[in-house]
C-alpha cells in the first residue's frame, strides 16, 4: 500500500471511528447521490476522485471541528422562513448541520469546493469534475421562506405555546432536535443513507398506508386522526386523469400514479417542505390557500370530492377567486396557541378564502339536512365546518347593535361561522359595500347579528325557533302553511337559503349561485306575484296557501280576517287579486326585524332602507303603498286583521293609486 493510499484510508478510518460508521453505512453512502466520487450513481460526480467521504469530511484542518467538515461553507446571507402562525421565535441565519447542508444546497458553492483537497493537500480548491453548482429542486437557494424552517429552538416552552406540537421530550427517535435543542435539516434527513426516499429518516407512508409519518412525529394536528377519520386523512379519492395529478409528490409517485391518494400523501397533499409555491404561507403546494383546495375540488377527482370550483363560477359567489382578495387571508397565532384572525384584521381586509370556513385538518363529508329531504333541517354546524373558528354573540335587547362576542374555536352552530364576517364583530358600525352593487344606492351589507337576535320581535329561525306559533286568535292552527318538513318550532341554517339549487353533487353552502345574494332561488321585488312559484320563499312557505289562487279560506295564514262580512285569506287576496309582492309588506332583508312577522311601514313615516325597498322597486309605477306607520302592528292578533288596519281613513295607503286599488 502506498503512502498516498494509506493516508486516504487512514482518513476514512478516522472519520468512521468518530462518527460511528459501519461498513454497511459506508455502502449506503456509496449508493446515494451524496456519493460524488467518480463511481457515484448520480448526475454530479468527480472526474477521477475515488474517495467518497472527502467531499464533506477531512481528518485535519476542519471547519467546524464536528463533524470534521471539509466542504467550503457558503458566505450567503439567507432570508429565513417567517409566518404569523409560527409559534417559534422567528428563525435567524442557519446554524449547525443546516449550515453545512446549505453549503451545497443553496447553490452558491461549487459541489467540489473543499477546504482540503484530497491526499494531504492542506489547501482549498475544487475537485475536478465538480466545478458546477447544484441546480434543480435540490437547490433551495438563499431565500428560505418557502422551505420548512430550520435552526430554531424546539423546547418545552415552544411546545407549550402550540397545542399541536409534540413535546421534545417525546422525540426519542431519529427525528428530534440537535444537541443544541434546535431543529435542523438532519432532524428530518439522514445524509448517509437513502434507505428512504430523499434521505428521510422514515418512509413516505406508515404501516397503515397513511402518508407523512415524519411530519406527524412533531405535528400532532388537532382532529387529523380522530374527528376527521373520514376526511382528508382517510380519503382514497383518485385523480380522473384531467390536467395534472393534484396530489403528485415529486419523487414519491409518478404524475399519473392512480395510487397517489390523499391518504397516501398525507400532509403533502397541501404542503411542500421545500420550494413551496408561496413564501411564508405555511409552505403550501399551490399559490394561495384556495388554490390548494381548488386543485382537487374542481372536477378533476373521480370520486370523493365536490366540484366547488363550479359553484364559485356562478353569477354570484363568495369572492374566493377574485384576484383582488389574494393574500388577504392572514391567520395569526394567538396567545392561547390557536390560529385565527382578529376582528380588526377582518374589518380592514375582508376576504373569503376556503380556509375561512373550512378546517382542512378537520373537515369530513356531510352537510346539514336540506329542507324537504325527509330529515328536518337544523342550525347545527355540519361535518364540513368541523374545527373552524367563529363567534357567539352575547345577545342584547331587541333590535340593537350586538357588540359583545365570544370566540368559538370549533363552531357548534352554523351562524357562529357566518357572523364572524357578517356582523359588528367584523366591521363595527361601518358595514362594507355589497361587492355586486345594488341598483339605487342601497349597496351596504347589513349587520346580521342585529337581525338574527332572538330578542327581536321576528326573525327567521337561524339562531332559535321563531316567534310565530302559527295559531290564530280563535285557536285555529295554520302551521300547514309551512312545507318541506318545517314546523313552528323548526330551526334552520344560513345555507338553507344561501346555496346553489343547481348543484346536483350534494354540495351545500354559500359558495355561489345564480341568484343574488348567493340564494337557492330568486328573491326580488316580484317574489309572491303571479308566476313566482319557484322563488325562494316558497321553499318553506306553501305557495298554494299564500297565493296559489286555490285557498281563500280564513285562517290559512296569520294574515286573515273578515272583509265585507266574509272570511278571507288576505295573503291570497293581495297576491292573486292585486298581484302584490312579499316586499310590499315585509322586510326586503328577511333575516330579522323589530316588528312582528317582518312587517315594515311603507307609508306615513316609512322604515329605513334597505329593509323598506319600496322606493327602489315601485309597484305599478307608484311608491305609495304598504302599511301605515300609525298602526301598532304588534297589537294586531293573527287572524284578526281588518281593512282599517292597512287602509285607514287618515292614510289611504294604496287607495286611488292607479293599477293597485284599495283593499276590499
Amino acid at each position: 500500500m502506498t503512502t498516498r493510499s494509506y493516508a486516504g484510508f487512514a482518513a476514512i478510518l478516522l472519520i468512521a471511528g468518530l462518527l460511528g460508521w459501519t461498513a454497511s453505512g459506508m455502502a449506503n453512502i456509496a449508493n446515494t447521490k451524496h456519493n460524488l466520487s467518480a463511481s457515484g450513481p448520480g448526475t454530479y460526480k468527480a472526474t477521477s476522485e475515488t474517495q467518497i467521504c472527502v467531499f464533506c469530511h477531512t481528518p485535519h484542518n476542519t471547519n467546524p471541528a464536528v463533524p470534521l467538515w471539509n466542504h467550503e461553507l457558503s458566505a450567503a446571507v439567507y432570508t429565513p422562513y417567517g409566518s404569523n402562525t409560527l409559534a417559534a421565535a422567528a428563525p435567524g441565519q442557519p446554524t449547525g448541520y443546516s449550515k453545512l447542508c446549505l453549503s451545497c444546497h443553496d447553490g452558491t458553492v461549487a459541489l467540489g469546493g473543499v477546504q482540503n483537497l484530497p491526499f494531504g493537500h492542506q489547501a482549498s480548491g475544487t475537485i475536478s469534475g465538480l466545478e458546477a453548482f447544484l441546480t434543480g429542486t435540490a437547490n433551495l437557494g438563499t431565500d428560505l421562506r418557502n422551505d420548512h424552517p430550520v435552526s430554531f429552538t424546539y423546547d418545552a416552552t415552544l411546545a407549550a405555546t402550540n397545542p399541536e406540537l409534540v413535546s421534545p421530550a417525546a422525540l426519542t427517535g431519529k427525528i428530534k432536535p440537535d444537541s443544541a435543542g434546535e431543529m435542523q435539516c438532519t432532524s428530518c434527513h439522514d445524509p448517509h443513507t437513502a434507505a428512504n426516499p430523499k434521505f428521510l429518516h422514515v418512509g413516505f407512508t406508515d404501516a397503515g398506508g397513511y402518508g407523512s409519518p415524519l411530519c406527524r412525529t412533531c405535528h400532532d394536528k388537532q382532529y387529523w386522526s380522530t374527528v376527521a377519520a373520514q376526511g382528508h386523512r382517510e380519503s382514497t379519492a383518485q385523480w380522473n386523469g384531467l390536467g395534472l395529478n393534484p396530489w403528485h409528490v415529486p419523487g414519491h409517485d409518478l404524475p399519473n400514479d392512480p395510487n397517489s391518494t390523499p391518504k397516501a400523501n398525507g400532509c403533502e397533499n397541501c404542503h411542500q417542505p421545500h420550494n413551496a409555491a408561496t413564501s411564508g404561507s405555511r409552505i403550501l403546494k399551490q399559490d394561495g390557500e384556495s388554490g390548494v383546495c381548488l386543485v382537487c375540488h374542481n372536477g378533476n377527482v373521480a370520486t370523493g370530492s365536490k366540484n366547488i370550483d363550479y359553484a364559485l363560477e356562478r353569477a354570484y359567489a363568495h369572492p374566493v377567486k377574485n384576484p383582488a382578495y389574494n393574500g388577504r387571508h392572514d391567520p395569526k397565532r394567538m396567545p392561547d396557541g390557536k390560529v385565527r384572525e382578529d376582528a380588526v384584521h377582518l374589518g380592514d381586509n375582508r376576504h373569503a378564502e376556503c380556509e375561512d370556513c373550512h378546517n382542512p385538518h378537520a373537515v369530513s363529508p356531510g352537510v346539514s339536512p336540506n329542507v324537504g329531504s325527509g330529515t328536518p333541517t337544523s342550525n347545527l354546524a355540519s361535518n364540513a365546518l368541523k374545527g373552524t373558528w367563529g363567534v357567539q354573540p352575547s345577545w342584547p335587547a331587541a333590535w340593537s347593535n350586538v357588540t359583545s362576542y365570544t370566540v368559538v374555536d370549533d363552531v357548534q352552530y352554523q351562524h357562529q361561522l357566518c357572523l364572524k364576517c357578517h356582523s359588528y364583530y367584523a366591521f363595527g358600525l361601518n358595514p362594507p359595500l355589497d361587492p355586486y352593487g345594488l341598483i339605487g344606492g342601497d349597496n351596504r351589507l347589513t349587520d346580521q347579528a342585529k337581525e338574527f337576535n332572538p330578542n327581536n320581535a321576528s326573525y327567521h329561525p337561524v339562531v332559535a325557533p321563531g316567534k310565530n306559533d302559527f295559531i290564530a286568535s280563535d285557536g285555529a292552527n295554520y302551521s300547514a302553511a309551512l312545507v318541506g318538513g318545517m314546523t313552528p318550532s323548526s330551526v334552520m341554517n344560513c345555507a338553507d337559503c344561501h346555496s346553489d339549487s343547481q348543484n346536483t353533487t350534494g354540495l351545500k353552502g354559500p359558495h355561489g349561485a345564480d341568484y343574488w345574494p348567493i340564494l337557492w332561488g330568486p328573491y326580488d321585488f316580484t317574489t309572491g306575484m303571479n308566476g313566482t312559484d319557484h322563488h325562494l320563499c316558497f321553499k318553506c312557505h306553501d305557495r298554494g296557501v299564500y297565493g296559489g289562487g286555490t285557498n281563500t279560506s280564513a285562517y290559512s295564514t296569520g294574515f286573515s280576517g273578515r272583509v265585507g262580512g266574509a272570511a278571507k285569506n288576505l295573503h291570497n287576496r293581495h297576491i292573486d287579486f292585486r298581484n302584490m309582492p312579499c316586499y310590499a309588506c315585509h322586510a326586503a332583508v328577511p333575516h330579522g326585524w323589530k316588528r312582528r312577522a317582518l312587517l315594515i311601514y311603507g307609508t306615513g313615516t316609512p322604515d329605513e332602507a334597505p329593509y323598506n325597498a319600496h322606493y327602489r322597486f315601485p309597484i305599478n309605477g307608484s311608491t305609495i303603498y304598504g302599511l301605515n306607520s300609525g298602526i301598532n302592528l304588534d297589537a294586531i292578533q293573527s287572524g284578526n286583521w281588518r281593512r282599517v288596519d292597512c287602509h285607514s281613513a287618515s292614510d289611504p295607503g294604496t287607495t286611488g293609486v292607479t293599477g293597485v286599488g284599495s283593499c276590499s
